[in-house]
């Protein structure tokens, strides 16, 4: 290291000299100057010189910003799947849902989404009926309009949290239309 030191300040010195006369210096690189850095003046090198974001200027989401998981379990359903049903009629179908997860479903902020099958119910976008908390249970009721076409029908829907459109907790009902 000594060396090295030595050998620097003399091209230093040779350098400093030969602009003051008006002549160009001339750097021939030697040997010390190519060595690699011991560990310690890389890193200290890298961290003061170094335009690369270090990992304490990552950002990462906080527990307020990521939205709580949204759970559910279906609870009950009062028409059974595959039940006989008249044509031209009007069908309400009931699921009792419970709130299995952390967060509180808050009535404006959840929606009652048709999301697949047969086109039926008189709205396919239902407001949730109240804020459910974590533990407690929820009517989700449905009205269908069956029509003159007799055979099998399916409704598929989930809640949606509406700040992000995320779906959960799928629901559906299934049956059969007669004369």
């Amino acid at each position: 290291k000594q060396t090295q030191d030595a050998e620097m300040e003399a091209a230093r010195l040779t350098a400093e000299a030969k602009l003051s006369q008006g002549q160009t210096p001339t750097l021939t690189p030697s040997p010390a100057a190519t060595r690699t850095p011991r560990p310690t003046e890389t890193n200290t090198a890298i961290i003061r010189l170094s335009p690369t974001p270090t990992a304490s200027a990552t950002v990462t989401p906080s527990a307020t910003n990521t939205p709580a998981p949204v759970l559910c379990i279906l609870v009950g359903q009062d028409r059974v799947d595959g039940a006989t049903m008249k044509i031209n009629s009007m069908v309400t179908i009931l699921w009792t849902v419970r709130n299995l997860g952390p967060a509180t479903w808050e009535k404006e902020y959840f929606d009652l989404v048709q999301v697949g099958g047969d086109q039926i119910a008189e709205k396919s976008i239902l407001d949730l009926p109240k804020t459910v908390k974590p533990g407690e249970e929820v009517e989700l009721v449905v009205v269908l309009k069956v029509g003159d076409v007799t055979g099998k029908y399916r409704t598929d829907w989930k809640l949606l949290r509406i700040d992000d459109n995320f779906t959960f907790c799928p629901l559906y009902a299934e049956f059969w239309v007669k004369e």
